[in-house]
């Protein structure tokens, strides 16, 4: 499912695999935490600042392990 989350932030799926993935995200909250992260680490490549609440370095340090 990692490669459609990606595809779906992207914009690089039809409608259907785009309705199929909306699907799979709202009922999986690790699909959720997926969008999450792949959301910070979209906004970080493009300069973009996040909020400095902890969560961003929870995320990378999820990131450090799964790496």
């Amino acid at each position: 499912m990692s490669l459609k989350v990606s595809r779906l932030l992207d914009g690089d799926l039809t409608s259907h695999e785009t309705l199929d993935a909306l699907n799979s995200v709202t009922s999986d909250a690790n699909e959720r935490d997926r969008v999450t992260v792949y959301t910070l680490i979209g906004d970080a490549l493009r300069g973009n600042s996040t909020p400095d609440d902890g969560y961003t370095k929870r995320i990378m340090e999820r990131i450090k392990r799964e790496g």
